[in-house]
């Protein structure tokens, strides 16, 4: 199973296209993991939700290093209906059997803890 992300970038100046420009290059190294199409208005991203999460997580990093008040927008979705089963769709997360809750969250929460510190500050709002 794959993930997608139809993304956008709200950068609050004046220079809104350099800095959103600028932001994209933070994907090249996921290029070859990723579906990357990115129109007038937004970005999509199709991949395993392993290699989804952390390139999301570094484009608004990118963003957010010009200084600028930045919103990253983002609608998430597991699987798309009529989605070829294309290989960089294919994730080795769902392919394990399931365990017991606790442990997995543990594994989760430990994956957080674990991950890299990118130094640039942010918060989050979800809405569901």
């Amino acid at each position: 199973m794959f993930s997608g992300a139809q993304i956008s970038l709200y950068p609050m100046t004046d220079d809104f296209v350099g800095v959103i420009l600028g932001a994209l290059g933070a994907l090249d190294p996921w290029r070859d993991k990723l579906r990357i199409e990115t129109d007038d208005i937004s970005t999509l991203l199709v991949g395993p939700p392993e290699v989804l999460f952390p390139a999301m997580r570094d484009l608004f990093v990118a963003a957010a290093r010009s200084g600028k008040h930045c919103v990253l927008s983002a609608t998430i979705s597991r699987g798309c209906p009529g989605e070829p089963d294309d290989p960089i769709c294919r994730s080795d997360a769902f392919g394990r059997p399931v365990g017991p809750l606790g442990p997995r969250k543990d594994a989760a929460v430990a994956a957080v803890r674990n991950a890299a510190a990118t130094g640039q500050p942010a918060a989050a709002q979800f809405s569901l």
